[in-house]
């Protein structure tokens, strides 16, 4: 009896040492689940911390912010940036070449990691983002082209080229009588500017096609001799659309420019019947000059671009300014924005996009104003 029991008390004790590892051992397991959740918590913290960390900055590399539509081009590159939150500084080169490249070695110094630039000379600005590119930071470029030789990952504006032909068709559609001569003088922006060659042989290109009933490619044609007899003569004249441009003036992109432009080509042009310009803020310049020889019963005004509101409010207001282009800050903001996105987020190749990227052309007028016009608008 003594050993039998002895041999179910040795029996029951291994058994409660066995009971007792099993016990163990889930409890083991559990603190190690629990103590593995905390640890891959806290491993993705440490990443979210990391990329915190890994914060992105981008520079603006403005020509100017004298103009409405250069200030809200900055202010909205920096509303959609800081919306990705990145880290956004905005440099003005006061339309100084030198001061250009000054902006831009302060923002390949700092390591930025992409910079929007709005050369401020076509040619002028290729040294200065070919720099950038042997840097590794990449260049987009708004508003205005740069040299075929920059390094850029894309220019993105509006379709000058169609922008300024859709207001070329209307005006030469609307604007005048069939039999009736177009005695225009034109108000540039800036000599060897890409954009407003762009830009006035559109509205050229337009007008003839409007005119003649001429095929596009025709018109185009025509229109590039024309603009090109303008650069080298100073004036120019197409027989077949009765349209004659008796004069050009530089008005260097703003208001006070085309103002002065447009008193010195009326001292000798007084029987004028079309004023045009490259932007909104000279020809609304030369809107004042117009109005001050007594003549805003007589001229036609139009804008092969931008679409300012000032403009939309004088189209609306059946003001002898007629038409304008649409090239909205907002637009090419949003897209610039899009393709740096692309290319710091999404990691797309930077040399993968197409030289330009153009936002869709449209002519504003008293007819479809009110579909474009926003009060509330920056620009």
């Amino acid at each position: 009896m003594k050993k039998t029991l002895a041999i179910l008390l040795a029996m029951g004790l291994t058994l409660g040492l066995a009971g007792c590892g099993s016990s163990e051992k889930p409890a083991n397991n559990a603190a190690e689940g629990d103590d593995a959740k905390p640890a891959q918590e806290q491993e993705a913290e440490m990443s979210e911390s990391a990329d915190a960390a890994k914060e992105i900055k981008v520079g603006v590399a403005m020509k100017t912010q004298d103009g409405a539509y250069f200030t809200a081009l900055a202010t909205h590159v920096k509303d959609y940036c800081e919306a990705e939150g990145w880290t956004v500084s905005i440099l003005n080169a006061d339309s100084d070449t030198l001061k250009e490249a000054e902006n831009m070695d302060t923002f390949i110094t700092q390591g930025y990691d992409l910079i929007f630039m709005d050369p401020y000379e076509t040619d002028g600005c290729v040294e200065a983002i070919n720099k950038a590119n042997e840097a590794g930071i990449p260049v987009i470029c708004m508003d205005n082209s740069c040299g075929e030789a920059a390094k850029n990952v894309t220019t993105v504006y509006s379709d000058n080229l169609q922008n300024g032909r859709e207001v070329g068709l209307w005006v030469g559609a609307n604007s005048f009588e069939a039999s009736e001569t177009i005695s225009s003088v034109l108000i540039a922006g800036q000599k060897g500017n890409t954009v407003g060659q762009e830009r006035r042989t559109g509205v050229i290109c337009g007008v003839i096609e409007a005119r003649t009933g001429c095929t596009e490619e025709e018109a185009w044609e025509a229109a590039k001799a024309m603009e090109a007899d303008l650069i080298n003569n100073g004036s120019a004249k197409n027989e077949d659309a009765n349209f004659e441009i008796l004069g050009i003036g530089w008005g260097d992109w703003n208001a006070d420019g085309g103002l002065s432009a447009a008193e010195d080509l009326l001292v000798a042009n007084k029987n004028i019947n079309f004023l045009f310009g490259e932007n909104d803020a000279m020809v609304m310049g030369a809107m004042t000059a117009i109005d001050n020889a007594g003549l805003s019963e007589q001229v036609v005004l139009a804008a092969a671009a931008d679409g300012q509101k000032e403009a939309y409010e004088l189209i609306k207001n059946g003001t002898p300014y007629k038409a304008t282009g649409e090239n909205n800050p907002q637009v090419v903001a949003e897209v610039a924005v899009g393709i740096a996105k692309e290319i710091l987020v999404d990691g797309a190749d930077s040399t993968g996009y197409e030289k330009y990227t153009t936002t869709p052309a449209n002519c504003i007028n008293p007819d479809n104003v009110d579909d474009f016009y926003n009060p509330e608008a920056l620009f």
